[in-house]
């Protein structure tokens, strides 16, 4: 006679397990910093496992996704239709940067006290990014497209490139698609094969979720800088209340558009969207919002493994909030007076900006605001030192808005999977329940 196993371990993944061990962190860090620095190199562990797996998993996806793409009919349609959602997506969190920034006014009537809290903190990291504009300055459009190129992809491969590993999981998959051989089919159903593998490796790995989460947060909190809270309060709050804005509007979008409860879109997304507020990386919620998109959601997986990293690595929707929100702070702080041409110029700029800097590491990402700043005469080493010192403050929140906008624009642009039953005719990707 068979006996059921009465014994789970699925509470240490709930929501309310990873909410505890958060808490505990964000305490630990505040309360106990010796404790929160021992541990918080066992967080660093778990982020470059994640990343080990993500990288495999965005590369099988891509390959498997473009090469079935192609071997089917209307893969221009869908490029065409993925350009217009991201540029749409893109051009909105400009916007709403530039409303808010102009509503609540962050950088606008300081008193003294925060002005001198301000000085002495560009003044310390001053020294710091000495070397910042420097780098940021050589950050130009063939900079970037000669970036995108591997030389070597196995360097890419070691040096974690995602810019190099995108361009070149995208030749492969458009190569393989094209060969229309039963050899091309034989290479995706590998890349399908591995993709249900690694799959597999993460929702292992979400069982130390929890207890990685914990770590992170303790680390984080124990190297703030909680003297720049008073002094830029307006500021952290709009990007707050701005990064809240895009995860509602994106989930109720969502909820309309697929015909689902709210509750149910938030809860599919929430797994996604605590992973990437405790690591402030939103490449390794990748094989979570997968999951969360193709079955949670019902989305056709083709579609979702195809645009969901593209847009993680291309689409930066939260450094277009901080070039935006950064650019009006110091407009705001220096009294200048800008048109509408300009503001325009802002928008485009963070725009550009945002997309030119993929794969760039944070640091120099925060410093190519330089490039919109100088073009309309502000200081911009005051806006870039201010931000890195406060990018620990915000980094959670704007990285769960990144997120969240990249799965509505997943969504938008894939299809149901009772609709779109053509896709299912070959190589259906394996699928592992995190």
């Amino acid at each position: 006679m068979s006996r059921k196993t009465a014994f789970s371990l699925k509470w240490i993944k709930s929501f309310w397990m990873i909410v505890l061990c958060m808490v505990s962190g964000i305490a630990a860090g505040l309360y106990v910093p010796e404790l929160a620095h021992a541990v918080s190199r066992f967080g660093d562990l778990y982020l470059s496992f994640l990343k080990m797996c993500v990288i495999p998993i965005m590369m099988t996806a891509i390959i498997s996704s473009i090469g079935s793409l192609f071997i089917q009919s209307g893969a221009m349609k869908m490029i065409v239709h993925m350009c217009m959602v991201y540029t749409i997506a893109l051009i909105f969190c400009g916007l709403l940067g530039l409303s808010l920034g102009g509503i609540g006014r962050p950088g606008a009537g300081l008193p003294e006290e925060s002005k001198h809290v301000l000085g002495a903190i560009v003044y310390d990291l001053s020294a710091d990014n000495s070397a910042l504009s420097i780098e940021e300055k050589s950050q130009g459009v063939f900079s970037f497209l000669l970036n995108m190129i591997p030389s070597n992809i196995f360097t890419a491969l070691t040096e974690n490139n995602t810019l190099q590993i995108l361009f070149f999981s995208v030749i492969v998959g458009v190569a393989v698609g094209m060969m229309r051989t039963p050899q091309g089919d034989d290479v995706l159903k590998i890349a399908d094969v591995l993709f249900g593998a690694f799959q597999k490796v993460i929702s292992w790995s979400m069982y130390a979720l929890p207890f990685a989460l914990f770590c992170m947060m303790a680390g984080q909190f124990a190297t703030l800088n909680l003297d720049i809270l008073p002094a830029m309060m307006k500021l952290i709050m709009m990007f707050y209340i701005s990064s809240v804005i895009l995860i509602v509007l994106s989930i109720v979008i969502m909820a309309v558009t697929l015909r689902k409860p709210v509750r149910v879109v938030l809860s599919a997304l929430k797994d996604a969207l605590i992973l990437a507020f405790g690591t402030r990386n939103s490449i390794a919620t990748v094989p979570t919002c997968m999951e969360a998109l193709s079955m949670k959601l019902q989305q056709d997986p083709r579609i979702v493994q195809l645009v969901l990293p593209l847009g993680m690595i291309m689409c930066r929707y939260s450094m277009v909030l901080v070039y935006t929100l950064g650019i009006t702070f110091t407009v705001q702080l220096y009294d200048f007076d800008f048109t509408l041409s300009q503001w325009i110029v802002v928008l485009a700029g963070a725009v550009v900006i945002s997309i030119a800097g993929a794969g760039s590491p944070g640091v120099v990402s925060i410093g190519m605001i330089a490039v919109i700043a100088e073009m309309l005469g502000l200081p911009s080493e005051v806006t870039i030192i201010l931000l890195l010192a406060m990018n620990p403050i915000i980094d959670p929140i704007i990285t769960a808005a990144n997120v969240s906008i990249q799965c509505l624009t997943t969504s938008l642009l894939s299809a149901r999977k009772d609709n779109y039953d053509h896709y299912q005719t070959a190589n259906t990707p394996g699928q592992v329940e995190v």
